[in-house]
């Protein structure tokens, strides 16, 4: 029979889960803010008679602060702290989000936005370092995991209720996403103070160190990848000639695959480590792009393409990558560790959308020439994906 546990254990254990409540939280509010956006710009079009070119500012400010905020934050962490800043970030996002619900002229919703960007963009890292600092190593997957379902999950609802919502007005969305914010900081955090032997034992430059370097180059790869999602609708639009309303049950099964791969990321992560699930991760992903651009146009193969690639990129996103990068850095260092990640991240997911862009733009035949771009993403990933033998072979912690 195992063995009985302990009122002080069962305590600790109690302690611990409502202390994951707060990290779930600020998961679900950076979730919400991804799903809800892609609705809330053409609502405010249509509410004010704002231009496109207002509605593209809105977004760009926001990823423009997020790329200065996370680096940042991983510098401040070595003085503040991860838990008091990722508090802070929450704070922060809830008065951004105000602001934004409130405000009535159109720059003045810019800088709410940019606030938004500066709030929302630290908070997965600081949430897996905190995890990473505070939680046992043998929990490390599990709990990584954990955070990216709830932010998936969430990201899905969003992009189904978002609409609903709307119809109470366009600044609803930013209203809701305080309350969330707001909600998350009712729950404890576990307590990380300062200390000044931190901030010599871990020097910004241990971010871009060897240890780290496999998984730099993971996360621009991982980056371009995401830049594919982002073109899914428009490839299934050019390639079999729909509308883009007509697309939306072609994107079931990339969601679903992507949801997937966080659960197996949940199971095992932990027991395998994380270099066998970045290969798999990789190859689905890279499999499927070429599913979607290469094999006979049709709802069967772009479907099938389309859940590779979420599959792919929800195992690469859902925690291997952070989980690598918590091995590569002591633990004084895991917020410049999972900042490098994030911000990494973003820099692959803005270059490969970036060349898409330019790419899809420039050919007289749309069709032709989105899968030429999404051929030029599939190489941006091979050309990272060898980083993955670099990675240790056994990086699980001891159980």
């Amino acid at each position: 029979m195992p063995p009985a546990v302990g009122p002080m254990h069962a305590a600790s254990m109690d302690h611990a889960s409502r202390r994951m409540v707060a990290l779930l939280g600020a998961a679900i509010t950076a979730g919400f803010e991804a799903g809800a956006i892609s609705y809330v710009l053409p609502a405010m079009r249509a509410s004010t008679g704002a231009s496109a070119q207002l509605a593209s500012w809105l977004l760009s400010v926001f990823v423009a602060a997020t790329l200065v905020a996370v680096p940042l934050a991983a510098l401040a962490v070595r003085r503040v702290g991860a838990t008091r800043l990722l508090r802070g970030c929450l704070m922060l996002a809830v008065v951004a989000g105000g602001l934004a619900s409130v405000l009535p002229s159109p720059d003045g919703v810019l800088v709410a936005r940019a606030l938004q960007g500066l709030a929302h963009g630290p908070l997965l890292p600081l949430v897996a370092a905190v995890i990473v600092t505070h939680w046992p190593p043998e929990q490390h997957g599990r709990l990584l995991g954990q955070v990216s379902m709830a932010y998936g999950l969430t990201y899905v609802a969003a992009t189904i209720g978002t609409p609903f919502l709307l119809q109470l007005g366009w600044r609803s969305a930013f209203s809701f996403g305080a309350c969330l914010a707001l909600l998350s900081l009712a729950w404890p955090l576990p307590g990380s103070p300062a200390s000044h032997d931190t901030d010599r034992s871990a020097p910004w430059w241990l971010a871009f160190s060897r240890p780290m370097l496999p998984t730099i180059l993971l996360a621009l790869g991982t980056g371009a990848g995401q830049s594919a999602l982002v073109w899914m609708p428009t490839v299934a639009a050019t390639r079999m000639g729909l509308g883009m309303t007509a697309t939306a049950p072609l994107m079931v099964p990339l969601l679903l695959g992507g949801l997937f791969a966080t659960a197996c990321v949940i199971r095992w992560l932990d027991r395998l480590g994380s270099r066998p699930l970045v290969i798999t991760g990789f190859a689905s992903a890279i499999a499927g792009v070429l599913l979607v651009v290469a094999a006979p146009a049709g709802p069967g193969f772009f479907m099938a393409g389309g859940a590779a690639l979420g599959f792919g990129i929800g195992m690469l996103s859902g925690g291997p990558l952070r989980y690598a990068a918590a091995r590569a850095l002591p633990r004084d260092a895991q917020g410049l560790a999972q900042g490098a990640v994030a911000w990494l991240t973003d820099v692959g997911l803005l270059a490969g959308s970036v060349a898409v862009g330019h790419i899809a733009g420039r050919g007289a035949d749309a069709r032709t020439a989105i899968e030429t771009a999404l051929s030029v993403v599939c190489a941006l990933m091979l050309l990272c994906a060898p980083a993955v033998l670099r990675l240790p072979r056994q990086d699980r912690a001891a159980t």
